[in-house]
């Protein structure tokens, strides 16, 4: 492809992505256990099954590079040609250095700038904006690598049904680059409403460090009042998906493809039956990998992708919201540069 001419009369868009989530499968039958919650509630209450979750030896930058590694191989580039690496998470191996620059050492991507940005479960859609907006502004970037990195299984405490059964491990990865006029991202959305802020929280530490770690007695684990997520959710997901939309000059009925934060079955079910959009113009896998925080959108796009449920010239619409609370959508034409005709 003619990045010159793509530059002057293209637009940005996703060119690769890629996933991983950890080997060790965690079931629901040991979360109810450790909650002291009845057999069958964590399903019933979330449509939860299952959920990966890290080892001791696992580390956020090492299942990030992975990721990675597939997207920029599906993308058909190497580490060397990024120009930008950001990492969206609350968990990295290190409060700091950021996430990204770790990818940026494991990939050897010399020239790429790399930096983390915070906006919880919703921060790859934000992270989508942010990489498209800086190849719009500066001619001179081609490409961008954008991942959703979540371990949250180490800030859990398994013992707390608030928290402990939603949540799973991964981390899924999109490259981001020029695209052919007509394709690409055509609007974003994001803004804020903190009157919840203190519903979801986390007050210490950082991947690195063990669940029992309590630096300076503050409490180390994930607090959550999940009744607020879901109002806040089920009340202003739908207003970003529609200012987004409305930016890019499209209606909910235009849409062909929804891709939604992973955080709970039946969350995902009331907004769709909401917003009265059919059940095969989305994908959910929250039931077998749980609530997957930053990677959750990334992770679900991908596997929408491998298995084909997206085609050229698809309208695309990724929502999500986040701790905060953060509420975020972003609207595409899908491009794949596999298909015929072109």
């Amino acid at each position: 492809m003619d990045s010159t001419v793509n530059r002057a009369d293209g637009g940005v868009g996703i060119l690769g992505l890629g996933s991983y989530v950890p080997a060790r499968i965690m079931t629901n039958a040991e979360v109810e256990a450790s909650t002291g919650l009845a057999p069958g509630t964590i399903e019933q209450k979330t449509g939860i099954r299952q959920r990966r979750v890290v080892d001791d030896d696992d580390t956020a930058s090492d299942m990030a590079a992975a990721a990675a590694t597939e997207a920029l191989n599906h993308a058909g580039i190497t580490a060397s040609e990024l120009d930008l690496i950001l990492g969206c998470t609350f968990s990295a191996d290190y409060v700091m250095p950021a996430l990204a620059c770790k990818i940026h050492q494991v990939l050897g991507a010399k020239k790429a700038g790399a930096f983390d940005l915070m906006a919880n479960c919703t921060a790859f859609q934000v992270g989508l904006s942010v990489a498209s907006d800086r190849l719009k502004a500066d001619p001179t970037l081609n490409h961008a690598l954008v991942v959703g990195a979540a371990i949250v299984s180490r800030y859990l405490d398994w013992t707390d049904p608030n928290s402990a059964i939603y949540f799973g491990d991964g981390v899924g990865a999109a490259v981001v680059g020029r695209v052919p006029a007509g394709y690409g991202f055509l609007a974003h959305e994001v803004f804020t409403h903190s009157q919840a802020y203190e519903a979801v929280r986390l007050r210490g530490g950082s991947s690195a460090r063990l669940n029992a770690a309590r630096p300076n007695g503050v409490n180390a684990y994930l607090e959550m009042n999940g009744l607020d997520v879901w109002k806040f959710a089920a009340q202003y997901q739908p207003v970003a998906m529609r200012r987004a939309l409305e930016k890019a000059g499209k209606t909910l009925a235009d849409a062909d493809f929804f891709i939604f934060h992973q955080a709970n079955f039946h969350l995902i079910d009331y907004i769709m039956r909401k917003l009265k959009i059919p059940a095969d113009k989305t994908f959910i896998n929250v039931g077998e990998l749980g609530n997957t925080a930053e990677a959750s959108m990334a992770i679900a796009l991908t596997e929408a992708v491998r298995q084909k449920r997206l085609k050229d010239g698809d309208l695309v619409v990724i929502s999500g919201v986040g701790a905060g609370f953060t509420f975020g959508a972003s609207v595409m034409r899908w491009y794949d540069p596999h298909a015929g005709g072109r």
